[in-house]
Order: structure tokens, then C-alpha cells, then sequence
């Protein structure tokens, strides 16, 4: 079970601190009773569309509703009764215009048998809510365990496509096809009767338009802000006034910047948001200033030690434990003392910024490298190609997406040292001196891992079955990357340790078990397992 509770590992001590594993039944209530009016709305929308009826205003909603409820569920209990019943008001809308539909057409209706909760009042609600915490190990028992791990699997699919669906539409872009496909896996969950083969057909279906959707939006990305280039980001803090920019929207983060143009104010990017150094069009922000990150990947220490407000973008996953009063979001429904900026008005921010002591003097310069050269990327294939085709290589082997911050991570290092001098190394962790080995700084862009995975599926015969992907260190969003690669057809994953707030000992056992994900153990034991 040590593998669960990595503190080291840093998932545990970034985002998700020990503090975030006590079970909490009442917020796992809330999320049940969330999630059942969400699976009503869809069942109801998708029976409307099966009349043919234009469904896409609540097709909207739903996504809409999805991408800012699920992400973090520590708002006020007055929010809460804004969404709850907010989402009932549409399920009953809803619900009154299928049985109308059904008796003009002279149609039997098809409702779904649920047990009606009062949500006439808030005291009605919470008396709901009480009762579902006590009932939820009882529920908990009426599915076996590969069903559990299917449906949440399902869930954390839904969720990861819906945040990437309203980032597409910051780009004005949209994906009618996808979205339908979000409801329908989702209203899948609402077939109890539905096998268990059903369900991993229908995760596997849903797992290729879950790709697709990250494939548009890395090239809504490269559209608006220009191709990767590699540059040095300054790690070092500016005298002066200053904001901290986390999560990972580079739309938030354009508009951040540029209604910061007036004033003088350092607007400093955490952890993978440097990445957005990759991009020309947002470094020629005169504001923009480095990265800001003081601890081996603690966003609590982050946080609590930055001088002045710090902005979350809109679909981050942010656990708020301790921080509360200095952060901002756009999200729809912010978490408890956390400040809500709406309509692009950043004067919030930027005014907690003036009044903030910011940083009193200049560190001394350091930098750190991130981004590449797309003919060094393609020099590496056509590397690859050549030597696999002349038998040169044995296998493939692909390591990361690791913080690049972090230089301690033994497994990365012994995995380099030990691995045979047949088998080719693209490292996304860090760099090292070794032969048929390529270190490319692009430690959170995804979007490159699976474009050379692409690459060489269709340049190499037979190498999904030589070609290993090794999940060195376990992120949040990392149960849809290991889909993606699944409907790219690799073979060979393996996952590092987890905490269970990320993928617990049961969904770590159905990755398992399920989907043949291999858990990482000793690097040239996992390398051998490689055939």
C-alpha cells in the first residue's frame, strides 16, 4: 500500500497534500447528488434527441455545468443550493418536455425510475444530502468492483473532455460531435443493466474522441500563440509588484496580461504553467516576467510565500486547504474564500497587486530551459527510424512527463543508467550522457509525446510492442493520458505511485486488471517486461 501514500511523489506534496485524504462523506454526498441530477439531465436530453429535437442550448449547459461543479466541490453551501437547484429546475424542464413530446406523438414515455428528492427548501435539500452520506457504503456495495472502476474511470474521462471542451470555445472553436458523445457516455452510467464488456467498448470508443479533442486544442494553441520555440525562463524574482499565474489556460492567461500593459507589475507563471514560455506571441508580454516556484513542487509553500494575489485559471484543479483570501478564478462557482473574476475584469487582481508588498529586492539570475526546436525533434525521429529499421534498436523506450524541477526522482535516474545501450531513451524528465538517448524540455506538453508516438506507429512496423510509456510521476488529469495512449494503441504503460485522492488502490487495481496498465516497480524488471 506504500505506493498510494507517496508524501515524496509530487502529486502528494503539490496540489493534493496529505490534509486532502480524509474522507469526507458529506462532499462525497454532495458529488453523488451532483452527478444523479447530471445523469437525469442527460438521459432526458438524450430521449429528446432521439425525436429529434435540438438538444444543443442543454448539450451546453450540461458541459458548462460539468467542467465547474466536478473540479472542486469546497464552495459555500449558499452556491451549492444556487447549483443544485438550478440543475433541477432543468431536469424538470426537461422531464415536462419529453412527456409532452411523448403524448403529441402518441409515444409511451420512457422515465427513469429515481427516488424524487424535495428541493423545495434548503432544509429539505440538506435533509436529502444527510441521507445520501449514510446511504453511500450501502451503493457502494451494489456494484462489483470492475463496475466501480469502469463508472469512475467514466467519469474522470467526462470530466477531463468537458474542461477541454470550454477551453476550445475561449479559441471560438467548437466540437457538436464530441459533446454528444460526452452525453452519451455519461447517460451510459444511467444502464445499470449494461455488462461489463459494454462498458469498456464504450470507454474505449469514448477514449478516441477524448484524444481528439486534445488533439484541436494544442492546435487552437499553436494557431493563436505561434509553434513551440525553445527559451529560458527566468526562475529569479523581480523587485516589485507581482502576480502569480497558475493552472494551465493560456487564454486566461493572455487576457491576464494584457489588462496588466498599464501597470507595473511582475505577472509571474507556477509549475506547468511555464510551459506558456513555449509560446512567442505570449512572451512578447512586457509583464511577463519568469516562474515562480519555491519548493519541490508544494503548491501550499507556493502559495502562502508569494507577496501579493495569486490567479487560478478556470478549470484548474485547485485544492485550498489552507489558502484561502489572496486567490482569484474565473470559474463559474469558486471554492470558499476564493475571490470570482467575471467578464474578463481583472481590476480585482490587479488592485490586491498595488497594495501588496510584492518582492522588496532582485534575486540573483537563474534560468530554466523549456520548449524545443521542431528540426531537433525531427532530427530524433528520422534518428529512431533509421536505427529501428537497421535492427540497431531493441525498444523504445519514452519516460516523463516528470516536473522538470524535480532532480531527485532515483527511478528516472536508475531507469537511465540501467537500461540496455540497444534501447533507445526520449527522455521528458531530465537530461543525461548517454548513448541512443534524446532529452526534449517539454516537461507538460503532451500533445509532442503523443505526436511522436504517431510518428513512429506509422513510420515502424510492429513497434507498439517495443515501445514502452513510463508515467514517471502521477498528475492529475493522468487516468485521460493514459486513455489517449490506449487509442493510440500502445501496448506497454506503466504508472508510477499515485495518491488515492488521484487513483485509488481500487481504480489502481482495475487499470490493472481492466486495461493491462503495469505499475511501476524496478526500472530494468519494468523494462524487461518490454517483449
Amino acid at each position: 500500500m506504500c505506493r498510494f501514500f507517496n508524501y515524496y511523489s509530487s502529486i502528494c506534496t503539490g496540489e493534493n497534500t496529505p490534509a486532502a485524504f480524509t474522507y469526507d462523506p458529506f462532499i462525497i454526498s454532495i458529488k453523488e447528488m451532483l452527478v444523479s441530477e447530471l445523469q437525469q439531465i442527460v438521459y432526458y436530453i438524450e430521449k429528446l434527441k432521439d425525436l429529434n429535437i435540438n438538444m444543443s442550448i442543454y448539450t451546453d449547459k450540461v458541459i458548462d455545468f460539468i467542467s465547474t461543479l466536478i473540479v472542486n466541490l469546497d464552495f459555500k453551501k449558499e452556491s451549492f443550493f444556487i447549483i443544485i437547484e438550478d440543475l433541477n429546475t432543468n431536469k424538470k424542464n426537461l422531464e415536462k418536455m419529453y412527456l409532452t413530446e411523448c403524448e403529441n406523438r402518441k409515444i409511451q414515455a420512457e422515465l427513469l425510475e429515481k427516488q424524487p428528492i424535495d428541493f423545495s427548501s434548503k432544509k429539505s435539500i440538506l435533509k436529502a444530502l444527510n441521507k445520501n452520506e449514510k446511504n453511500i457504503n450501502v451503493n457502494n456495495f451494489q456494484l462489483n468492483k470492475n463496475k466501480k472502476t469502469l463508472y469512475e474511470i467514466m467519469i474522470n474521462l467526462v470530466l477531463n473532455a468537458c474542461n477541454c471542451l470550454i477551453e476550445l470555445k475561449k479559441f471560438n472553436s467548437d466540437f457538436p460531435q464530441a459533446k454528444n458523445m460526452v452525453l452519451k457516455l455519461l447517460n451510459s452510467s444511467n444502464s445499470p443493466s449494461l455488462n461489463e464488456n459494454d462498458l469498456i467498448d464504450t470507454i474505449r470508443d469514448f477514449s478516441k474522441c477524448n484524444y481528439q479533442i486534445m488533439k484541436l486544442i494544442y492546435e487552437k494553441i499553436v494557431e493563436k500563440f505561434g509553434p513551440v520555440i525553445k527559451t529560458k525562463v527566468p526562475l529569479h524574482q523581480k523587485k516589485g509588484k507581482a502576480i502569480l499565474v497558475s493552472g494551465s489556460s493560456y487564454s486566461d492567461l493572455e487576457k491576464l496580461l494584457s489588462a496588466c500593459e498599464k501597470y507595473d507589475i511582475n505577472v509571474y507563471t507556477h509549475r506547468n504553467m511555464i510551459s506558456a514560455f513555449q509560446y512567442e506571441k505570449l512572451t512578447v508580454h512586457p509583464n511577463l516576467t519568469g516562474s515562480y516556484e519555491q519548493s519541490e513542487n508544494n503548491m501550499f509553500i507556493d502559495f502562502a510565500s508569494f507577496p501579493g494575489p495569486i490567479f487560478v485559471s478556470k478549470n484548474a484543479i485547485l485544492k485550498t486547504d489552507v489558502i484561502r483570501g489572496q486567490i482569484y478564478t474565473s470559474a463559474k462557482y469558486p471554492a470558499y474564500g476564493i475571490g470570482k473574476i467575471e467578464n474578463d475584469d481583472f481590476s480585482p487582481v490587479i488592485q490586491y497587486a498595488l497594495e501588496a508588498k510584492g518582492f522588496e529586492k532582485n534575486e540573483k539570475e537563474r534560468t530554466f530551459e523549456v520548449g524545443y526546436f521542431e528540426t531537433d525533434v525531427e532530427h530524433m525521429l528520422s534518428e529512431i527510424i533509421n536505427k529501428y529499421n537497421k535492427k540497431e534498436i531493441n525498444r523504445i523506450l519514452i519516460i516523463g512527463l516528470s516536473d522538470g524541477f524535480n532532480q531527485k526522482d532515483d527511478y528516472v535516474k536508475s531507469f537511465i543508467k540501467d537500461a540496455s545501450k540497444d534501447d533507445y531513451i526520449i527522455s521528458f524528465a531530465f537530461n543525461a550522457s548517454r548513448h541512443n538517448f534524446c532529452h526534449i524540455n517539454s516537461y507538460y506538453d503532451y500533445s509532442l509525446l503523443y505526436r511522436i508516438i504517431e510518428t513512429l506507429f506509422e513510420k515502424l512496423e510492429d513497434a507498439n510492442s517495443k515501445l514502452g510509456v513510463f508515467f514517471a510521476d502521477c498528475c492529475p488529469d493522468v487516468i485521460s493520458h493514459i486513455f489517449n495512449l490506449i487509442s493510440l494503441n500502445v501496448n506497454n504503460i506503466f504508472l508510477g505511485p499515485c495518491c488515492p485522492n488521484v487513483i485509488n488502490p481500487v481504480l489502481y487495481e482495475g487499470l490493472s486488471d481492466i486495461f493491462s496498465v503495469n505499475e511501476i516497480t524496478e526500472p530494468l524488471d519494468d523494462i524487461e517486461k518490454i517483449s
